[in-house]
């Protein structure tokens, strides 16, 4: 694990590791007073007459207000104190998606979002809600589990949707949470998130005080960490690397391809565009998408409001 979170009372100097001029943040954490509003901002903002994917935009709007909403009528109070040390001795991820306990407090969360939303969402997708909420708390918890270590086929993706949207909103609380900090280490392997596990939806190359340094940004928890640019996200091999754009050079949204794993990934810069979000963006520019399926290239990557169909 080439980026570790580790305890407050580790000495910064642990293995090497200084706080320089060059210092590095390895992972910059959410802001949650800012997330969705910024983000369902965005997606307005994005969703005009001339995007093919307004009406859908317009939607995730909705539901990522409903977050929003959620995130402070569930507050989370919980130590992390002994969890991340545990993981910190036994090298593993604090917040690993895939083994870590759930509370019930997710499920709160999801059924707070139903509530909202079921007034707000476009008729067409009520039914969903409704099937949704006949769902057993056991069931809720396959369906979790099953996205969590991306078994997308057994949940469908119009529920997987608001599934991931409260569990995300849980592991952004629990991320806010974590007593310690990030210190980088040797080695590479910088796919996954390294506070849950998760994968990115896009990488960012950010501006101001981390002027021209690529975050990859997490789906699930929000975090973002720091991968070096013209290395391939994926499979870190820097020497058939392209980048496309649907409009020039100077395009905001670019996806950079590997012609070693034959995986893309999308990178925006906040250089061109100060406003880019990463989900928001990624969902708006999914002819870019397309455009890279033609040239034979799969994503690497997963966003919280485009699932997989059975």
């Amino acid at each position: 694990m080439s980026i570790r979170i580790v305890p407050n009372d580790q000495p910064d100097k642990e293995r090497g590791n200084t706080r320089g001029a060059s210092f590095i943040p390895p992972v910059l954490f959410t802001n949650l007073k800012t997330l969705y509003q910024q983000r369902a901002e965005r997606l307005k903002t994005l969703a005009t007459e001339s995007n093919p994917f307004a009406s859908y935009l317009n939607f995730v709007a909705e539901v990522v207000q409903a977050q929003q909403k959620a995130l402070y009528d569930n507050p989370l109070d919980i130590e992390l104190d002994e969890l991340l040390r545990h993981s910190h001795q036994e090298d593993r991820i604090p917040l690993d998606c895939k083994t870590l306990h759930r509370s019930q407090h997710w499920q709160n969360i999801l059924h707070a979002l139903m509530a909202e939303l079921r007034f707000t969402v476009p008729e067409h997708v009520k039914p969903t809600l409704e099937n949704l909420a006949k769902n057993s708390a056991q069931e809720l918890e396959e369906m979790a589990s099953a996205l969590l270590k991306s078994e997308f086929s057994k949940v469908s993706a119009d529920q997987a949707v608001f599934v991931w949207a409260a569990l995300s909103v849980y592991w952004v609380q629990m991320a806010s949470l974590i007593p310690g900090k990030a210190r980088a280490e040797s080695g590479e392997h910088r796919q996954f998130c390294p506070v849950c596990g998760s994968i990115p939806v896009a990488s960012v190359v950010q501006i101001g005080t981390h002027q021209g340094l690529r975050y990859l940004h997490c789906n699930l928890c929000e975090s973002e960490w720091h991968v070096v640019r013209i290395k391939c996200s994926n499979c870190e091999q820097t020497r058939d690397l392209n980048y496309w754009s649907l409009e020039s050079e100077q395009a905001a949204i670019k996806a950079e391809s590997c012609g070693d794993c034959g995986s893309y990934l999308k990178i925006l810069y906040q250089e061109k565009d100060p406003g880019v979000d990463a989900v928001a963006d990624d969902l708006a520019s999914l002819i870019l998408d397309a455009k890279m399926e033609e040239e034979g290239f799969a994503r690497s990557s997963l966003n919280p409001f485009l699932f997989p169909n059975k």
